[in-house]
């Protein structure tokens, strides 16, 4: 059989940066760890469905965010 599931899933980036900044986190390693404590605390239904790929996009985008504010 085959399913075909289309969903939304919701992560706080704004929530995960708030929490790399305060523990001044800036290496993309560092970052990555903060991603990944958020997406653990999930429900299953949600951390199941998160792809590598997605996990890629909002480290970018926290990584982007914090460069801006250091000025790099």
């Amino acid at each position: 059989m085959e399913f075909e599931y289309t969903g939304t899933i919701y992560i706080d980036v704004d929530k995960i940066y708030e929490r790399c900044r305060e523990l001044n986190y800036i290496d993309t390693e560092d970052i990555y760890e903060a991603v990944r404590y958020e997406i653990a605390e999930c429900e299953d239904n949600i951390y199941y469905n998160i792809e590598g790929w997605m996990i890629d996009e909002i480290v970018t985008e926290i990584k982007k965010r914090i460069d801006k504010e250091l000025g790099m």
